[in-house]
């Protein structure tokens, strides 16, 4: 912001919390501005709207192209020589989530640490990503370690089994589902900050 502008930043804060305030006893925006008589504050308060809302549907807009772009990345095979994970913000959890049920094949960046050649469905690395944003979160530095990465593949092991699930086995459709429904689960359960040190996958058989 430019020097000098700022009392007329403050003004115009002001006066949409003044809005908002009187917006709020009236039932309905549109009740609002029929009973309002103060055409500046009308002025002010519909163009707070407009902006805040654009402001708005744009960064989340953003956030979707971003995730979208990537995983149509992922599915073009373009980031098999990538070395660290791509870590989204937790609010792209629910993007990455999106894709959580697709089956089609991927060969996504690979843990530098370990000697499996990856490949997974795209909804399962969608998975293991947002296992990645929770870890980094919770334990930077396995993160740092791991190079963005929460584990050393995007596999699942399952006990009922006792053994990794891998892409292309019967059991694979069936563990993804699982997963993802443990996902959601969690995601749905509350805000981010008071679930990230919650394993999504605790009371399942899975782990990665």
């Amino acid at each position: 912001m430019e020097k000098g502008h700022e009392p007329f930043f403050f003004l115009f804060i002001i006066n949409c919390c003044l809005f908002l305030q009187r917006a709020c006893k009236i039932s309905g925006f549109r009740r609002f501005l029929r009973k309002t008589n103060d055409m500046k504050l009308r002025i002010i308060g519909l163009l707070a709207f407009v902006l805040l809302s654009a402001c708005g549907k744009t960064e989340a807009q953003r956030q979707k192209d971003e995730v979208d772009t990537y995983m149509a990345g992922l599915l073009e095979g373009k980031y098999e020589s990538q070395l660290e994970m791509k870590l989204f913000d937790p609010a792209q959890i629910p993007n990455l989530l999106s894709y959580a049920n697709d089956e089609r094949e991927v060969h996504p960046p690979a843990n530098p640490l370990s000697s499996y050649l990856s490949v997974s469905s795209l909804g399962m690395y969608a998975l293991w990503m947002i296992e990645g944003i929770r870890v980094a979160e919770v334990d930077s530095e396995k993160t740092k370690v791991f190079m963005g990465y929460p584990s050393l593949n995007p596999l699942l092991f399952d006990e009922q089994t006792s053994g990794r699930v891998y892409y292309g086995t019967e059991a694979y459709p069936a563990t993804q589902r699982k997963a993802a429904d443990a996902y959601r689960a969690w995601w749905n359960s509350g805000e981010f900050s008071n679930i990230k040190a919650k394993n999504p996958l605790d009371g399942s058989s899975l782990s990665w």
